[in-house]
């Protein structure tokens, strides 16, 4: 992990609702990940792959509760992810209408 990564290096738009200096960088790795793809742009992704390794980035991806369709298909092919080890995945097919 980059001790030298800050919150202020990401777009600040992906952090709007919170507090600034309330994030950090080791704790609320899943947060910032999560945000980042959902609404990151190229930059925030690089500082992102810059911060955390390939595998802790996967690691989390795979804890994230709720993505979108096009998220979630992103980060199954950049990742190679199985849609199965993803819980915002397992959440949808557990919700859906048959």
């Amino acid at each position: 992990m980059n001790q030298k990564i800050k919150i202020s290096d990401f777009s600040p738009h992906l952090f709007w609702d919170v507090k600034p200096g309330s994030l950090d960088i080791e704790k609320n790795q899943q947060f910032i990940t999560e945000r980042v793809i959902q609404r990151g742009n190229r930059n925030d992704w690089k500082i992102l792959e810059e911060t955390y390794k390939r595998e802790q980035i996967k690691s989390q991806v795979k804890k994230i509760d709720w993505l979108s369709d096009k998220d979630m298909a992103y980060v199954h092919l950049y990742f190679d992810i199985s849609y199965n080890e993803m819980a915002c995945y397992i959440k949808k097919q557990s919700h859906r209408n048959y």
